[in-house]
């Protein structure tokens, strides 16, 4: 009996083969990433909104929006300055919002008397990684898993947080020099006259950066807090609380103050205003070199100081009534300026 000989694949055939493999991966590899990206998009939205549900349960107490740290405090003989040590320190206003979200047992080791962010920076019981501090430990609902810039090196482990309160469309410090925050679009003779467009285009945010002074007063801030101790009473947004960016995202390691020593907490960290447009680009991975000079550094306030995320075309806000909103970083400028202020005085819905 004839013996039949063993059937094999060509080369040409096993070529053939690794091809279409190749070309399935290629076509199922982005519908993947794509899947990934909007469950962790949805997760984010999901923590804005248990902030915007936290930001109803502190008003409903304290009638107000949280407010950061005293900064030049004229009740003290002595005024100190919130990037300075001292009991003047009391944390930023999402170290405020603890107990309305499930962080009631850390939130009672502060003593609001002293430095709150001396005492986090040495919050032992909370200590489960084995750190020396709370800068390197993430409360979950602070974390958008869409950030890929920041926690990967031991550097970066105090950026452990994606959410920042607005201040809105203030008239933002450059921190050397003057930057087009929104190229080739001038608003009534601005851009075109020598001054840049940018902050305070509605004549209510005029004060640098949120840095309300010693009186913090809100008649110069746009936004629903000052870079210090003031927050706005929802009586105060008078646009009305659906048409008021409250917060949104940030990728901490694009900004020098969010990248600051005490994270989450640290009390001269936490100011983000609307004037620079969505997802400027001023991160390092992005390829940005590392120029201070440059506008589009992390260390130039104006650009750096604005709302940015990971995600595909934009970022996610919760507005003034809790609700959450994706806005296109192509947004009309002026539009998304009057999202950022409270009392421009038209009441404009989104306009992607």
């Amino acid at each position: 009996m004839r013996r039949l000989g063993r059937q094999a694949f060509t080369l040409v055939e096993l070529l053939v083969v690794i091809a279409i493999i190749g070309i399935l991966v290629g076509l199922l590899l982005p519908a993947v990433q794509a899947a990934r990206e909007a469950a962790r998009r949805m997760q984010c939205s999901n923590n804005l909104k248990q902030i915007g549900l936290t930001i109803h349960n502190y008003e409903g107490v304290y009638k107000r929006y949280p407010m950061g740290t005293v900064d030049d405090d004229p009740r003290e003989f002595e005024p100190r300055r919130l990037w300075n040590g001292g009991n003047h320190r009391k944390g930023t206003v999402l170290v405020k919002l603890l107990p309305f979200m499930e962080q009631t047992a850390l939130y009672n080791t502060i003593d609001f008397r002293f430095d709150v962010e001396a005492q986090l920076n040495a919050v032992a019981p909370f200590n489960m990684l084995g750190r020396a501090d709370m800068r390197q430990i993430a409360v979950p609902m602070f974390r958008c898993p869409s950030d890929g810039t920041s926690g990967r090196v031991l550097s970066q482990q105090n950026h452990l947080y994606n959410y920042s309160f607005s201040i809105g469309n203030n008239n933002m410090n450059a921190n050397g020099g003057w930057c087009d925050v929104h190229p080739n679009q001038s608003f009534n003779g601005r851009g075109t006259t020598g001054h840049r467009p940018g902050g305070n285009l509605f004549n209510n945010g005029a004060n640098g950066h949120g840095h309300s002074g010693p009186y913090n007063r809100g008649a110069e801030q746009s936004g629903v807090i000052s870079r210090c101790d003031w927050g706005a009473r929802f009586s105060e947004l008078t646009d009305g609380t659906s048409n008021v960016i409250a917060a949104g995202e940030i990728l901490p390691s694009c900004h020098d103050h969010h990248r600051g020593g005490g994270g989450w907490y640290n009390s001269n960290g936490q100011w983000t205003a609307t004037t620079a447009t969505i997802n400027f680009n001023t991160c390092r991975k992005q390829g940005v070199p590392d120029n201070a000079n440059n506008c589009n550094d992390f260390r130039v306030w104006m650009t750096s100081g604005g709302f940015k995320s990971d995600h595909t075309g934009g970022a996610q806000f919760v507005m003034g009534d809790g609700s959450v909103q994706f806005l296109s970083d192509s947004i009309d400028y002026v539009s998304y300026q009057r999202l950022g202020s409270r009392n421009d005085g038209e009441a404009g819905g989104i306009q992607n």
